[in-house]
């Protein structure tokens, strides 16, 4: 299934903005239709606005200096050659990205990690959090300014749906990377420390950790193989201890650039936190980082 629309936010917060440069070479890797979009918040910067002033007419001139931006930012960037779309709309940023990709179809958004600006983004996330939690179609949240094809992609997997549909989403992103799966096997310390001292072995908790590590790749292996994703060159990578730390971990040794996860989304509680796992890996990996519901 191929990528056929992308829907690529701008903060422009800065003159470089490496979303745009990572948007465009997707656009151009896979042929796509490429939507610039940025949000203009609907509360005033701070102070009373005067009675005289003409607030539609103020957002009106906003949102033209912003597709200036865009379109000054892209164009030196090399975007002629590409279907691009500049789309500026005041409003909440989460809320004007989901309303734009439900709108054209996307097939992809791509987001900046974002960082929380007041108490209320602390509390319920940045934009990028939100998109996350709420989006259906897969997120890429870029992390790197580098804007090279991507060589080297990392799937997290576990034994679920997310992760299977995270293994796709990897496949149809970086169709051209090699790949590698990473699964954590979180063993309590205490439990391993209970063990000790009911008289087990250390070279007895060794063979319980080799053991779960081969059934964890059995379950895994029979996993794919089941919906047509057998990936029988792949290498899987076990790493024990705390799934996020590990993970994050892995990203910044620098030995691939993209790491992709699932989300276990799909009820209330998602949809007002996002894992705990996704949520570290977003915000402290040294990669870019693709998110799948």
């Amino acid at each position: 299934m191929s990528i056929n629309t992308i829907v690529a936010a701008l903060a422009l917060e800065t003159d470089n903005d490496p979303v745009a440069g990572r948007a465009l070479q997707l656009a151009r890797q896979h042929a796509a239709r490429l939507i610039f979009v940025h949000a203009v918040e609907d509360t005033p910067p701070g102070g009373d606005l005067p009675v005289s002033l003409d607030v539609s007419a103020l957002h009106a001139i906003v949102e033209r200096n912003a597709v200036d931006r865009i379109r000054q930012l892209t164009g030196n960037l090399g975007s002629e050659a590409l279907v691009v779309d500049v789309v500026v709309e005041t409003g909440k940023p989460y809320q004007v990205i989901d309303e734009i990709v439900q709108r054209e179809g996307a097939d992809l958004i791509v987001i900046g990690p974002g960082k929380a600006k007041n108490m209320r983004e602390k509390v319920f996330g940045s934009t990028a959090d939100r998109v996350v939690r709420t989006a259906r179609q897969p997120i890429l949240v870029v992390r790197t300014s580098v804007a090279n094809p991507y060589r080297h992609t990392t799937v997290a997997v576990d034994f679920s749906t997310a992760s299977r549909a995270a293994v796709k989403a990897a496949l149809r992103l970086a169709p051209d990377a090699v790949i590698e799966l990473i699964h954590a096997i979180e063993t309590p310390l205490a439990f391993e420390q209970a063990m000790l001292r009911a008289g087990t072995s250390q070279k007895e908790i060794d063979r319980y950790r080799r053991a779960r590590a081969s059934e964890a790749r059995r379950q895994i292996s029979a996993s794919l193989e089941e919906h047509d994703l057998p990936l029988i060159q792949t290498k899987l990578r076990i790493v024990h201890g705390d799934a996020a730390q590990a993970l994050v971990r892995f990203t910044r040794r620098g030995r691939t650039d993209l790491m992709a996860l699932g989300t276990h989304g799909g009820n209330a509680l998602s949809q007002l936190l996002l894992g705990s796992v996704a949520r570290h890996v977003l915000h402290a990996a040294g990669c870019d980082v693709l998110v799948s519901a």
